[in-house]
């Protein structure tokens, strides 16, 4: 699930971000469902915060959004 979750994710930044972007920032993080939450796991300390400054709001905003019209579906 947490792999299709993150798939429909990366489909949505696809439209509102450069490919590069996506290629350097988002596509290296791993993902974990854990406990009803995404878990995302970055090769390193410097991919953590440039997601986390830049990415992180959006991808919340994306998953909850996702997660609310699965739950009326």
């Amino acid at each position: 699930m947490a792999l299709k979750i993150w798939a429909d994710c990366l489909s949505v930044l696809e439209n509102e971000y450069s490919s590069s972007q996506l290629s350097t920032w988002l596509r290296p993080l791993q993902v974990e469902e854990k406990n009803n939450s995404l878990i995302l796991y970055a090769p390193n300390k410097f991919v953590v915060d440039w997601v986390s400054n830049n990415f992180i709001n959006r991808i919340n905003e994306i998953i909850k959004q996702n997660s609310d019209s699965n739950l009326t579906n």
